[in-house]
């Protein structure tokens, strides 16, 4: 499940975060078993565009728009403690 903000967030913020929930790597993390909650996105008009979701096990995963419309996905490992 993808959820993104829901308040507290600008006309110019909300159309990045839509242009980013358009793609097909939102629908795979909307179709995940686990809850992707975005925690950063880009507030100004204009690329880059950056969002970063994380997991409910604590895993986070940065997608990145450039200048040519290009998404790019990076993601964090997680850290397994003993």
């Amino acid at each position: 499940m993808l959820r993104m903000p829901s308040h507290h967030v600008t006309e110019t913020a909300r159309r990045n975060l839509d242009r980013f929930r358009a793609t097909s790597a939102a629908s795979e993390l909307d179709d995940d078993a686990r809850t992707w909650t975005a925690v950063e996105w880009s507030w100004v008009p204009g690329p880059p565009f950056r969002v970063q979701f994380r997991s409910e096990d604590g895993e986070t995963v940065d997608f990145l728009m450039d200048e040519a419309g290009n998404w790019r996905m990076k993601r964090e490992p997680i850290v397994v403690r003993s």
